[in-house]
């Protein structure tokens, strides 16, 4: 009896990620439309420096953002496991006392990043090249710090609908939002060609998808709602103590890898070459989202696995995630070395000409190593290994950080995306596979 409910349970797992890819596909085909037609068109029309500060805004306000994913993952293991041991009153304690702990944090990142942009002056944050750029860049800094509160809120949404294996749904809403901000970029840009427009077309209907994702989750899941009596303070410091670690890992590569990045090459070469790196965070993030939607999904399955004790379904798991999460890696590698500037100047236009095998074929490289960190990363929280991860990436990017630097410097954009790519190489990229297969030896 054990062994067939065992396989039920596996097979219900394998129906749920199965689920969830074919959603993510219709979601990343509504991503090719938002990133290949309708952020081609933007740069067409903007232009290059005035998408360069769009590239600026978003990568400023990602730090935001990035305050609230420690307690998301933290979350959904929590649900996860909660669904395996059928504790609902502690399911309830979870959202609630989840729910109070991110509105406290969204309502304090809203107040420090609106004290910093009311009274330091641009320039001094982005540099003497920027200067001129006030009147469109102020706006949409200001609209995007109120839209990327709100979303740092309604992610709580998306991260119960991981811990309850539920992913199709939040992939379903999002597929809708991509189109929805595809057509709102590529049709409203010719009415409103300024920076803030593209800011409220992409994260206001990011926003408006989020709200509707979480309405239909609260009717399937009224015990998920919200409620101040049952915020927990033990459930709250243990969110915070593993949220902590796994935001400072996430924060980190972040900070150093997109935004320290961005206002580096911003600094030393300006908007021009800020806006050719913010393509590459582009690329990267939509690289990587094909990755995504198979680590979403598998890594709460893997924690309720090992939660009922089904070690080899997780093992199994594990092994599938990185055969498919590696040959993305190369296929990412291989396309930009080869195929990069000719890609590029189809996608982006004429301005983007000129672009060298060399530059992309460096940059290939920063994205396979980026996306075989993210399968580290994913299954080292489905293992419960957050604070031995937080140690592992803090020191990755302590070296990292200077690296860039110096880099960036001596050797421009190309030479800085090799060296990244080495040092997560060095760290991380072997480090994260090793400890999550001790976690997952069979006991001698």
């Amino acid at each position: 009896m054990q062994a067939s409910e065992e396989a039920a349970r596996g097979a219900r797992r394998e129906r749920t990620i199965r689920l969830a890819v074919i959603t993510s596909v219709a979601s990343k085909l509504g991503t090719v439309l938002l990133q290949l037609l309708a952020m081609p068109l933007a740069v067409r029309v903007l232009g290059r420096e005035e998408f360069g500060l769009y590239a600026t805004v978003t990568s400023t306000l990602a730090v935001v953002h990035a305050l609230e994913i420690g307690i998301g993952p933290a979350l959904a293991h929590g649900l996860s496991e909660t669904g395996a041991s059928g504790d609902t009153a502690k399911r309830r304690r979870l959202a609630s006392t989840a729910f109070m702990v991110v509105f406290a944090i969204a309502i304090f990142a809203f107040l420090a990043v609106g004290l910093v942009l009311a009274n330091i002056p641009l320039t001094t944050l982005y540099g003497d090249r920027f200067a001129g750029t006030e009147a469109s860049l102020r706006p949409a800094l200001w609209l995007g710090v109120g839209l990327f509160a709100l979303i740092f809120l309604l992610n709580l949404t998306d991260r119960m609908r991981e811990g309850l294996l539920e992913v199709a749904y939040t992939n379903s809403w999002g597929a809708a939002g991509n189109v929805i901000a595809g057509l709102a970029v590529g049709i409203g840009i010719w009415y409103f060609p300024e920076v803030w427009f593209l800011v409220l077309a992409v994260f206001g209907t990011q926003c408006l998808m989020k709200f509707g994702n979480l309405v239909m989750l609260l009717r399937k899941h009224p015990e998920l709602l919200p409620k101040p009596r049952l915020f927990d303070r033990g459930i709250a410091k243990s969110l915070l103590a593993d949220g902590s670690a796994y935001s400072i890992a996430a924060m980190l590569v972040g900070i150093v890898e997109y935004h320290a990045a961005v206002w580096m090459v911003g600094k030393t070469y300006g908007p021009a070459e800020s806006a050719l790196y913010g393509v590459f965070v582009q690329l990267t993030v939509m690289q990587l989202g094909f990755v995504i939607m198979l680590t979403t999904p598998t890594w709460p399955a893997v924690a309720e696995a090992l939660v009922r004790n089904d070690l080899a379904w997780a093992r199994k798991s594990a092994k599938r995630l990185y055969l498919v999460g590696g040959s993305i890696a190369l296929a990412a590698f291989g396309g930009m070395a080869l195929l990069g500037p000719w890609a590029m100047e189809i996608w982006l236009g004429p301005s983007f000409k000129g672009l060298s095998h060399e530059m992309l074929a460096c940059y290939g490289a920063y994205a396979a190593m980026h996306i075989w960190r993210h399968i580290g990363h994913a299954l080292m929280l489905g293992t419960g290994q957050v604070q031995r991860m937080a140690r592992i990436q803090a020191l990755e990017m302590l070296v990292m950080l200077p690296v860039a630097w110096l880099t960036v410097h001596t050797g421009g954009i190309g030479m800085m995306l090799a060296s990244m790519a080495l040092v997560i190489t060095c760290f991380t990229g072997w480090a994260l596979p090793r400890a999550v297969w001790q976690r997952l030896r069979p006991a001698a």
